[in-house]
């Protein structure tokens, strides 16, 4: 919804939806029309939407990839898990997600959950990880990869060298585990690090070269839904809808980061940057 209640907006897994609407009655008074196309893919079909405080007529839209491991996101025009933002004041066509929009961040498998930090005005996202996990044969995918925070720049004009740069999926993951990690060399929790075989092109040093670490990295297979910061920038909320594929599940919760000048206090490699808000009582027999 825009700020003067006036436009209302939804969407679906194919396009993004607005609709004139009036606050006093609680009704729209005109039919949909298409803002944004093209986004058609299986598996991942959220599309959140995200209307920025900071920049008039801005709006964030995520889409996530179209499988667990989705090769065609490898190629930056494919438009698969990738998060944009569009401008819609100055809107004169309906815009198509591959090829229009600003590119925020590319190789991103499925950052369902996007806030903008409301003193700086830094895009955040959270961002579920990859399931069933193997490295050089070995299965890893009990805690690995770890769930990601990531920092997309702004939307204001402020200078951030790796706006729109390539997160790493799908060859390139987080670790958070990194005594499960066979075959490594200097990897810390948070590093960027390859699956499956490694090879010549495949390995952790051209993740590390080549794509953009997470701001911060939680436990693996937690399912980072959403965040949404406090009006002070002092804390960003994250829930986590809960793992199905973990011995010992995992999420099941809300939690918090603490927040300080735009950025999270916690180093990059922390494993205790979230704080428990809220938990299950008994997860033991989750996720029925």
């Amino acid at each position: 919804m825009t700020a003067d209640g006036r436009t209302l907006y939804a969407s679906n897994p194919e396009a993004v939806y607005a609709w004139s609407y009036d606050p006093s009655t609680g009704s729209t008074t005109s039919s949909n029309s298409s803002i944004i196309t093209g986004m058609s893919t299986s598996d991942h079909t959220t599309r959140t939407l995200l209307l920025s405080k900071k920049v008039n007529g801005t709006l964030i839209v995520t889409r996530g990839s179209t499988a667990n491991i989705d090769p065609i996101a490898e190629a930056i025009t494919s438009g698969h898990s990738q998060v944009k933002s569009f401008n819609l004041l100055n809107q004169t066509h309906t815009y198509n997600f591959d090829s229009d929009g600003r590119l925020l961040g590319w190789g991103l498998r499925n950052d369902v959950g996007v806030d903008e930090e409301p003193l700086a005005g830094g895009i955040y996202t959270v961002e579920n990880s990859v399931d069933q996990m193997n490295r050089s044969g070995v299965d890893i995918h009990e805690n690995n990869p770890g769930e990601e925070l990531n920092f997309l720049g702004y939307l204001n004009g402020t200078t951030y060298a790796q706006q729109g740069a390539n997160f790493g999926y799908p060859t390139c993951f987080t670790a958070w585990n990194v005594s499960a990690i066979p075959n490594n060399t200097g990897l810390q929790l948070g590093s960027p690090f390859a699956i499956g075989d490694l090879n010549s092109t495949n390995n952790d040093a051209s993740c590390a070269s080549g794509t953009v670490a997470p701001r911060l990295t939680f436990q693996a297979h937690m399912a980072p839904l959403d965040i949404l910061f406090n009006p002070a920038g002092t804390t960003a909320w994250v829930t986590f809808h809960g793992s199905w594929d973990r011995t010992q599940p995992s999420g099941y919760k809300l939690g918090a980061v603490s927040f300080a000048t735009g950025s999270p206090t916690e180093p990059s490699n922390s494993s205790t940057a979230l704080v428990d808000v809220m938990t299950n009582a008994d997860n033991s027999n989750c996720p029925d």
